[in-house]
């Protein structure tokens, strides 16, 4: 795993929960064994919710997201907020992650292709190949 990030972004993987951590490894190997040679996408699938670092989600809100989003996904925009304060942040940040991860690369100096599919690893584009096999690997994870 080391090899396919740089030190900064090695650093940030380091920073992330250890369930997030094990959610990208789980992607990094389902992309390894169809992708082998594609160093951004793996990278990206290693970074692709550092976004979701340091952001409160502990495993209450992490469970229900997942309700929400199994039962009635829109709920989920319509109660996030940017406030840092309240207890909705937490649904803003798992709907924001690909942005907040993607400046937090950018700060750090990670590649700029690496940057791109950690933003659009919620909503690809059909046309950008590497970032539907991030999104489909992330789905099945």
């Amino acid at each position: 795993m080391q090899k396919h990030l740089t030190p900064d972004e090695l650093r940030l993987f380091e920073a992330m929960e250890p369930q997030d951590q094990r959610h990208c490894l789980d992607v990094f190997y389902d992309l390894r064994e169809s992708h082998p040679d594609d160093e951004n996408l793996l990278a990206a699938a290693l970074l692709h919710d550092v976004g979701k670092a340091n952001a409160g989600l502990g495993t209450l809100q992490r469970s229900i997201i997942v309700l929400l989003r199994a039962v009635y996904p829109r709920v989920i925009d319509a109660i996030a907020s940017p406030n840092t304060a309240s207890w909705r942040y937490p649904f803003w940040v798992h709907r924001h992650h690909g942005e907040i991860g993607a400046d937090l690369l950018a700060q750090a100096g990670a590649r700029d292709r690496v940057v791109e599919l950690a933003r659009r690893h919620q909503n690809p584009s059909v046309e950008d190949s590497q970032a539907m096999a991030l999104y489909e690997a992330d789905g099945r994870h």
